[in-house]
């Protein structure tokens, strides 16, 4: 890799955990008149919205003609894997762990995705890399930190169990994303991807949730939920499938991972939110961790 595409790539993969981190603002309001199945269903209105005015734009209305069967079981298989079951299956743990157990454990995914990019990417191994992802993640783990929590809860075999199961969804998606991105074209894969997690979100919310419940939403808050889904699935997936064209799989997962390490920095620097010893270790780790793989 030559210097200006490693910046390009590094670049890409950073922006993708900006936008992951801003997005979820756009409805925090919101869940508290929706539930979490309810949010996955209505996020994606703005997901396949934007996915379809991206592909509009970019390669023109004859690039919405279908890939063919074999190619959309596929995407449908892995999206929904990936961004329906994941979220399904991390929602519960969240539910039975608690935050405070939940976002530090499922934090952990670059220490699966990254072996497993080695494995069937057949990525060069790199120990720098691996002592990176391993400096993200415990950097996450203590920005992820919540002091004075009011949970109580046990950890249990089976919340555990949903949290590794929901990291491996995750690291799932993540390479077969990379393998898909051979197949077809970024914008035609993330038009696909959007009509299929449209499709699964809302079969899901359906069989999960009462429907009705939708009528209790403003249309303020249903514009809120399709922005985030628009920047979160839509602006934030493309962005981190095409670093894979610059860096490795690998490298732009441990970059793309350090969303809360972006939301401390905007907390610290907009919102002039205080910066505790904790979440100052968190930020050294975490920048130590991105400048070992820009070696």
């Amino acid at each position: 890799m030559t210097p200006t595409t490693t910046v390009t790539g590094f670049s890409l993969a950073f922006l993708a955990a900006i936008t992951w981190a801003v997005a979820p603002v756009f409805y925090r309001r919101a869940i508290d008149h929706v539930s979490y199945y309810g949010l996955g269903a209505i996020r994606c209105i703005g997901y396949i919205v934007s996915a379809g005015a991206f592909l509009l734009v970019t390669m023109g209305a004859g690039s919405f003609s279908f890939p063919g069967i074999k190619l959309f079981v596929l995407v449908f298989i892995c999206s929904n894997v990936w961004l329906v079951l994941g979220d399904f299956l991390y929602f519960a743990s969240l539910h039975r762990l608690g935050v405070s157990l939940c976002v530090p454990i499922t934090s952990a995914y670059p220490l699966l995705a990254v072996p497993a990019s080695w494995i069937f990417l057949k990525t060069p191994f790199n120990y720098m890399v691996f002592a990176a992802a391993i400096l993200i993640v415990l950097g996450v783990i203590l920005l992820s930190h919540r002091t004075g929590s009011p949970e109580h809860l046990t950890p249990s075999v089976n919340g555990i169990s949903l949290a590794f199961l929901t990291m491996c969804c995750w690291t799932f998606g993540i390479i077969t994303n990379r393998f898909l991105l051979d197949a077809i074209p970024a914008p035609q894969l993330e038009w696909w991807r959007a009509v299929s997690v449209t499709t699964g979100s809302w079969v899901l919310f359906m069989v999960m949730d009462n429907i009705k419940d939708l009528k209790r939403l403003s249309l303020r808050n249903i514009t809120e939920m399709s922005l985030a889904g628009a920047l979160g699935l839509a602006v934030g997936n493309l962005l981190f499938t095409y670093s894979f064209k610059f860096i490795s799989v690998d490298i732009a997962t441990c970059i793309a991972s350090s969303r809360p390490f972006i939301a401390s920095l905007f907390a610290f620097f907009i919102l002039k939110e205080r910066l505790t010893r904790i979440k100052v270790a968190g930020i050294s780790l975490v920048t130590i961790g991105i400048i070992l793989i820009s070696l």
